[in-house]
């Protein structure tokens, strides 16, 4: 039998924890930044909407080297920058976009998950999820700075890219706001809207 204060000290630890996970949850971007055709950004950034994608060169979770050109050769690409594993609000937007996949399948786009983190931290992360994340290194920034989506000397912005097949950006979303990011749903409407 569970003592009178045990009770009350598992009933906070509960009520705790639920408010510590809850507290990571994303916002979801304001339809203006969804529905922008010229792409939003609330931060200065190196991207326009009808220009070609900048090109990268990376490795990925497993080491080996990959480009962006090697992927738009079969497929759009939707490129989300994160800001590491350690990052709640970051986990938690990627398993919001777990619900995505079947949209992304069906319109042939490749999804792209970009942190600083190394290929060690890249593949625990692709260990937590069920669904076929592609996790790109850029350990240095290189590619956030060809973006404009660098925050500081270790962090991108949260930032999603949407580039078609040709090459050419889409859509695109960066924020400052490291809370806020486009749900699966928008970024769901963005897919049908723009591709």
């Amino acid at each position: 039998m569970i003592t009178f204060p045990l009770r009350y000290f598992l009933v906070a630890a509960l009520i705790t924890i639920s408010l510590a996970l809850s507290a990571c949850e994303n916002d979801p971007v304001a339809d203006t930044a969804i529905n922008a055709e010229a792409g939003f950004s609330d931060v200065p950034v190196n991207i326009k909407v009808g220009e070609p994608a900048p090109g990268f060169a990376t490795t990925n979770a497993d080491g080996q080297a990959v480009t962006l050109a090697g992927y738009l050769a079969d497929s759009h690409v939707m490129l989300v920058f994160y800001r590491g594993s350690w990052c709640p609000y970051c986990i938690s937007h990627l398993d919001d976009i777990q619900a995505l996949f079947p949209d992304l399948a069906k319109n042939n786009v490749q999804l792209l998950a970009i942190s600083p983190d190394d290929a060690q931290d890249s593949q625990k992360t692709a260990k937590k999820f069920d669904q076929p994340y592609l996790f790109l290194t850029d350990s240095n920034l290189a590619i956030s700075d060809l973006y404009g989506v660098r925050k500081d000397d270790k962090l991108p912005h949260p930032a999603v890219v949407l580039i078609n097949q040709m090459g050419n950006v889409v859509w695109y979303y960066v924020g400052e706001d490291y809370k806020q990011r486009p749900s699966a749903a928008q970024l769901r409407q963005v897919i049908d809207q723009y591709l």
